[in-house]
């Protein structure tokens, strides 16, 4: 690409989502997040061209902010859907942190009409949902962070609440709760949920960071050091 207009004109191909000034300003203020757009603009521009509703383009939104947020941290490089070109389901970024250390982010943005602010339980109903569809797209074998972007306040309780409900269920060997949602047994969520080395949580007050103590590999305090301080970079 010559010029980021030139950049920019092929990503969106006549397209101007809500965002797009927010994502041109991106490019033009991260000269790291401008070599992942030119290097990725294909993939972008495909993702975009996929999309069918507003829902959707916030969805491919928050994927590209986390990016964005991510490459604050000098020390971290990123792989876009790099299981997507094996053929297998994955994370959609994987990290490399000081050249050694990899790891995976999965993005998954809470919608507003996902959370009542005034049912809790209808809250924690939504939260267990999210969470046993996508502690089975964990490989083996890698520290994978769950990135939760949250349009309405989600509270750390929330958060603490839903993931102990969920690791009771199993403990208590409720079958049903994990066949209804594709497990084979509870044994076999735990065995998934044992991927999940931590959840990110991103909202307009803040990030918070829920560490899963039963992960068979637990984020270094490295990484989450430097996850907690993106905002302020």
């Amino acid at each position: 690409m010559s010029t980021l207009d030139e950049l920019f004109a092929y990503i969106f191909e006549g397209m101007s989502p809500a965002f797009r000034p927010e994502f041109e300003g991106w490019v033009r203020e991260s000269r790291r997040f401008r070599a992942f757009a030119i290097s990725y603009r294909s993939k972008i521009r495909a993702k975009l061209k996929n999309v069918r509703d507003e829902a959707g383009m916030s969805d491919v939104r928050a994927e590209l902010e986390t990016a964005m947020l991510l490459l604050r941290e000098e020390r971290f490089t990123l792989e876009y859907e790099k299981y997507t070109a094996a053929r297998q389901r994955g994370p959609d970024y994987t990290v490399t942190f000081k050249t050694h250390t990899p790891f995976n982010v999965e993005v998954r943005r809470i919608r507003t009409i996902e959370v009542d602010e005034k049912d809790s339980n209808a809250t924690l109903v939504k939260l267990m949902a999210v969470l046993c569809d996508k502690v089975g797209q964990m490989p083996p074998s890698i520290i994978n962070l769950l990135w939760l972007t949250a349009e309405r306040e989600i509270s750390e309780e929330d958060l603490t609440r839903t993931v102990l409900t969920l690791r009771q269920l199993a403990e208590r060997k409720v079958e049903e709760f994990f066949t209804r949602r594709g497990f084979e047994s509870a044994a076999d969520f735990l065995k998934q949920y044992r991927q999940l080395s931590g959840i990110v949580l991103r909202e307009a007050t803040g990030t918070v960071v829920w560490l899963n103590a039963l992960a068979r590999h637990a984020a270094p305090p490295e990484i989450i050091n430097a996850i907690r301080r993106l905002e302020r970079a």
